[in-house]
């Protein structure tokens, strides 16, 4: 299931359209399906389309839309409703609260205020609806370690549950994630956008390079020209059509913060935020974090992973991280930077070189928390049908 909302506009008001339109285009993960201006409309939109958010504009009658709402809630209970309108009093809340409506924006509307509304009955319905888990992994700052763990991570989700995971380098022009595990994949994403035909599961699945590692590679283009290709939609229906296919997807994303790259984080259950014990690397993923909260990205959907940690020859400590990011961090990797890069040089995965190394363990412990996989389930098929995003989002 897409975090993608497809959402529609009940505006009974013209003079307000283009404003109310403006905002609702403007925030991340919502694609607005459609825009009517009465209830025969709204029957027919729910009937032909995929929506799964309302948007109500209260003005100019609330009462008379209010009356809409309750209708619609009873109706369509699936569905995530938002009230928008200039009267801010008690009566004004709580008539469409009461009628069904999740949340309610006053105008005008602040961006960051509606977008918080999103993101809240988001969450809500994800945590209901979501049959697959799209992980994405971003670096903090250049070395990192974000495409390390990203493989890694993938391989030890694939190993826990005896399934195939999805793994997408959209590091689109210098993504290394075929070269961490030696292989020459013979398509890339450029060949799904080039194809000329409609992106299905059978499409998918054949421009994808199997490993015998239970991972599944999707390469980045071959050439930095062919980057141009790749649109934010192609990579909306691309994950969409991968969650009928993988129930674990693990993306390897670029730093840059660009539409392709907020098109990924939109459809991602769980972002890890990769840094180090470096002063640099700290401010920038309390940067990034701040960021991602302003793109509507609720804070329960992003961890930091601290990626060379354990070490004493620096002055920070992983307290030091936890008290500027305000939340505990999710795993700790050890340092171990000669056995790591040796890993990369010849193309292996880590656990391929060493089973038991400290930082194989770390990794496999963080795909363990991901899955929520207690310890001891190694060498058995291992249930994992409550992650920790769904414990989080249950709370």
């Amino acid at each position: 299931m897409s975090n993608l909302l497809h959402a529609c506009l009940y505006n009974a008001e013209p003079e307000s359209s283009s404003r109310l339109t403006a905002h609702i285009s403007d925030l991340n993960f919502v694609r607005l399906a459609t825009e009517v201006s009465c209830p025969q409309q709204l029957a027919d939109a729910l009937s032909s389309r995929e929506i799964n958010l309302v948007f109500f504009h209260l003005d100019p009658d609330p009462q008379e839309v209010v009356s809409v709402i309750e209708q619609v809630s009873t109706r369509f209970p699936e569905l995530a409703l938002i009230a928008l309108s200039h009267e801010g009093g008690p009566d004004a809340i709580l008539a469409p609260m009461r009628a069904g409506c999740d949340q309610f924006v006053c105008e005008p509307i602040d961006q960051t205020d509606l977008a918080n509304a999103v993101a809240r009955v988001a969450s809500r319905r994800l945590a209901s609806e979501t049959k697959s888990r799209c992980v994405s992994v971003i670096g903090s700052s250049g070395g990192a370690g974000a495409t390390t763990i990203a493989c890694n991570l993938a391989m030890e989700i694939g190993n826990l549950t005896e399934r195939a995971c999805a793994l997408v380098d959209l590091d689109l022009q210098f993504g290394d994630v075929a070269l961490n595990f030696d292989c020459d994949p013979k398509y890339s994403i450029f060949d799904l956008a080039d194809s000329g035909s409609a992106l299905d599961k059978t499409v998918l699945e054949s421009t994808m390079h199997v490993l015998p590692c239970n991972v599944s590679v999707l390469a980045r283009p071959v050439c930095i020209e062919e980057c141009e290709a790749i649109t934010p939609d192609l990579i909306h229906e691309m994950l969409e059509r991968m969650t009928e296919v993988f129930e674990n997807i693990v993306v390897d994303l670029s730093q840059q913060l660009e539409p392709r790259s907020i098109a990924v984080l939109g459809q991602s259950d769980l972002v890890i935020i990769v840094c180090q014990l470096l002063v640099p690397s700290i401010r920038n993923a309390r940067r990034l974090y701040d960021r991602l909260m302003s793109l509507g990205i609720p804070d329960e959907r992003i961890e930091f992973v601290v990626n060379r940690g354990g070490g004493r020859s620096g002055r920070l400590t992983v307290k030091d991280i936890e008290e500027t990011i305000r939340k505990p961090v999710l795993a700790t990797v050890p340092n171990d930077f000669e056995f790591v890069a040796r890993s990369i040089d010849v193309g292996r995965p880590i656990a391929a070189l060493d089973r038991n190394s400290p930082v194989r363990a770390a990794i496999r412990q963080t795909a363990r928390k991901i899955l929520g996989v207690k310890n001891g389930c190694e060498d058995s098929k291992t249930e994992y049908s409550k992650s920790l995003l769904g414990r989080l989002f249950s709370k």
